[in-house]
């Protein structure tokens, strides 16, 4: 039997809306960021991945898309195997930016998030990707109590990402908040604030969307992504 991971559910159809926070100086710049698991696989360096898909939405108008390619082991393990980044304005098309892939130009995967992290152990790999810092994150604490607007809850996991940034997960739920682990600078925080099982045509059109921004890649990315197998839909 698969074990599913408690911290990081991909279950398709799964959506979870956070409210962004940038604070640049004395000021305050909104934005939400929507993450939905969609039911969407393709094959990453021999390896089955599911597409989620992250939409950034800035004054209602989605400002920046990307998909993580995501893979869960046998032990519960989630593995990060792929990114792939478009930037927009007033709807249009503007760049890519962080495409690789594993297997591909070097670049190998990493953890996206332990079966059963525990702190005091050693910092692990999230990605290597040639040409870039080594993204690396560790177990922070474990336990906590952390209240977003959504809710409270007990029981929660913390991990530091590259020593700069906390992520905070909650069990069977995924993240509900990130902090900055550093003083003064330009500094971004997130908070959940809800989350939703979206019925069969919800996930039927933010999969098409997912589809779309993968086929989109082979153009943009070619390098990367011009050699890969297609996405396809398991339903």
């Amino acid at each position: 039997m698969i074990k599913a991971n408690a911290w990081l559910p991909l279950t398709p159809g799964y959506q979870s809306v956070r409210d962004g926070t940038l604070f640049r100086g004395h000021r305050e710049l909104h934005h939400r960021l929507r993450t939905t698991v969609t039911d969407v696989a393709k094959r990453v360096d021999g390896v089955r991945t599911v597409l989620v898909l992250d939409q950034d939405i800035d004054a209602g108008e989605i400002a920046e898309q990307s998909l993580d390619y995501l893979a869960q082991d046998r032990h519960g393990n989630v593995w990060y195997l792929g990114s792939y980044t478009e930037s927009y304005e007033g709807g249009q098309f503007v760049n890519a930016s962080d495409a690789w892939l594993a297997g591909v130009r070097g670049a190998t995967p990493g953890v996206a998030m332990m079966a059963d992290p525990k702190p005091g152990t050693a910092p692990y790999p999230q990605a290597r990707i040639p040409g870039h810092e080594l993204l690396t994150a560790e177990v922070a604490k474990l336990g906590v109590r952390k209240c977003v607007p959504f809710r409270c809850f007990a029981d929660v996991l913390a991990i530091l990402e590259a020593g700069t940034e906390l992520k905070y997960y909650a069990t069977g739920v995924g993240p509900i908040a990130t902090e900055p682990n550093y003083s003064g600078g330009e500094q971004e925080k997130e908070a959940l604030v809800n989350l939703v099982q979206l019925t069969p045509q919800g996930l039927a059109e933010a999969s098409q969307e997912a589809l779309q921004l993968d086929e989109h890649a082979r153009g943009t990315a070619k390098a990367v992504f011009a050699g890969s197998a297609p996405a396809r839909r398991t339903r």
